[in-house]
């Protein structure tokens, strides 16, 4: 009996004077029982965490690397624990679902940090355990991505505005819409304003913003254009407001057409909103008292499983593709085509009567009304009458000659296509 406990000493003690030691604890060793627990030579755990607990903020990435636990302070033997520890946890990681421009999925990618939630990683070193529990929480509002001002054209309907197209929101959670305070703007005054913009993600975190709002005239249109107020990318992706006019056909779903009469104001309005996901995380979370040592023991085993997986890969954005489908045009100003049309005088012929004596028995007339007293004296001795016997014509100007200007084409505004740009700012 005593040769077998020799033997078992032994097997874990490989010095004399621990040998020796062990010859004094031999009589308290359980020797074969399947509960037994393995102790280190100075009788404590090898487990020895700094913390079973870690509160992780939602984007982090959450260690479950032993290293990273292990109170190096406590522990002998650290290289071999590391080694030979297991690890296994329930971590459920965030996966982001990217659509293309029509909205339809194009592909799914896991992140490399947990959903907000509650788990455990467990480790195991021979028979040894020790849970860490892990809360994952997101205390972290939006961050808003906005133009400090933007200008709008007078009569302008906010609740057809576009805002979701001129605002962007930045958060590892989904959000809700948009919601656009703009009770303090007088859309049907041409004048300066301040707007507020907020928004919420689904966990309650609350951001807002406040822009400028400047409310300007139209500009005049022709016939078969509309004045709008249009959101466009800038050459450094920026994006802001332009007030255009286009023709009927050029005005898009994203354009914001003026009315030409007062409209009201409802004070707020909602605007769908798209989350874009942080480009990286924000970090490692491990116990905040984890030793220098155990930091510097995963410095080459910085590894998160999850079932087995390493999730410490970096997703890498792919490649952009220049899509060159937005025009860049320019307003062109056409002067009125005229020409001078000479019009000649018009002149009449008119009638031109004299007055002459004529006698009543027979034709005879004469303008002298001597000459009609002898006539009748002499030869009929009959009565006489008066009238207006036309002798001629005369040449009369009826209207003067005049010089007529006459438009041949009225004065216009064209929009010509100038070229083609990239919705990153990107001309050809």
């Amino acid at each position: 009996m005593g040769t077998k406990k020799q033997n078992f000493i032994e097997k874990y003690l490989d010095t004399k004077q621990k040998k020796i030691v062990a010859g004094c604890l031999a009589g308290v060793l359980v020797i074969g029982t399947a509960d037994a627990v393995i102790l280190n030579n100075s009788g404590s755990k090898n487990l020895v965490l700094t913390s079973n607990e870690v509160d992780a903020e939602l984007g982090q990435k959450v260690s479950t690397n032993v290293a990273d636990y292990l109170d190096a302070n406590k522990v002998d033997n650290l290289d071999k624990i590391i080694k030979d520890t297991k690890e296994k946890d329930n971590l459920k990681y965030v996966t982001v679902t990217n659509k293309d421009e029509n909205g339809n999925v194009v592909s799914k990618e896991e992140k490399d940090y947990p959903k907000v939630g509650n788990y455990e990683i467990n480790f195991t070193y021979v028979k040894e355990k020790a849970t860490v529990k892990v809360t994952v929480k997101d205390t972290t509002k939006p961050e808003i991505t906005a133009p400090d001002s933007i200008d709008i054209i007078q009569y302008t309907d906010f609740s057809t505005f576009n805002f979701g197209e001129l605002l962007k929101a930045t958060d590892y959670s989904d959000v809700k819409d948009w919601k656009i305070d703009t009770s303090k703007v007088d859309v049907n005054t041409i004048g300066s304003y301040d707007l507020k913009v907020s928004i919420q993600d689904r966990y309650k975190n609350k951001a807002s913003k406040k822009l400028k709002v400047n409310v300007v005239e139209a500009p005049a249109v022709a016939e078969g254009e509309v004045a709008v107020t249009e959101v466009i990318t800038d050459e450094n992706g920026n994006k802001k407001t332009v007030v255009t006019k286009k023709t009927n056909s050029e005005v898009s779903s994203n354009d914001a057409v003026a009315s030409s009469s007062p409209v009201s104001n409802k004070g707020t309005v909602k605007s769908d909103a798209t989350n874009t996901k942080p480009a990286s995380n924000s970090g490692t979370s491990t116990p905040a008292s984890s030793s220098s040592s155990s930091s510097s023991s995963n410095s080459n085993t910085n590894t998160s499983n999850n079932g087995g997986n390493s999730s410490n890969n970096t997703s890498k954005p792919s490649a952009h593709t220049h899509n060159y489908n937005i025009p860049i045009t320019k307003t062109v100003h056409h002067d009125a085509e005229t020409k001078t049309v000479h019009h000649d005088a018009v002149v009449e012929n008119k009638p031109v009567y004299e007055v002459f004596y004529k006698c009543n028995k027979c034709d005879y007339k004469t303008k002298s009304a001597e000459d009609i007293t002898i006539h009748m004296a002499e030869s009929c001795g009959g009565g006489n009458s008066i009238e207006k016997i036309q002798t001629g014509t005369q040449q009369v100007t009826v209207k003067e000659a005049y010089d007529e200007i006459v438009v041949v084409r009225q004065a216009y505004d064209e929009t010509v296509t100038t070229g083609y740009k990239c919705s990153c700012g990107a001309v050809k």
